[in-house]
């Protein structure tokens, strides 16, 4: 979105802060409609494919400092991005972003009394603090 820069400056903080930022964006994002989020995974994806050669700069510094510090070769090896992998990341995201739009949806609807409905709807979970250790893919098979 061309505003995301302004909802959390990038800056040294703790995990509170962070928390904090990512609850405030979170809800920024879900008052976006769902062709602006669309658009944003969009652009991820051409982001990602933009900067390929940077991010796999970035990778391979981080898999030698990895060898370096003495990490299992079965870990090094899981944090390698492998070729083709940032375009694999970036179709993910694409494939995300042509899903349907699962906010608002009705997924059971009951009448519970003469003309009392009983609606579940699917609505954003929030924020998820993840944890993944040495792959870099996860994020978008999460």
């Amino acid at each position: 979105h061309k505003d995301a820069h302004l909802w959390a400056p990038i800056k040294e903080t703790g995990a509170r802060a962070m928390a904090v930022a990512a609850r405030e964006s979170s809800r920024r994002l879900q008052a976006l409609s769902s062709q602006d989020r669309k658009k944003i995974l969009l652009d991820i994806a051409d982001a990602l494919e933009a900067n390929e050669e940077l991010i796999k700069a970035e990778n391979d510094a981080d898999v030698t400092e990895a060898q370096l510090a003495g990490y299992d070769k079965s870990l090094v090896a899981r944090l390698a991005l492998k070729p083709g992998k940032i375009s694999n990341l970036a179709k993910s995201i694409r494939v995300l972003a042509d899903m349907e739009e699962p906010i608002g949806r009705i997924l059971q609807k009951t009448e519970v009394a003469d003309g009392l409905i009983l609606e579940k709807t699917s609505c954003p979970l929030g924020v998820l603090l993840v944890i993944f250790e040495s792959r870099p893919d996860a994020l978008v098979q999460i």
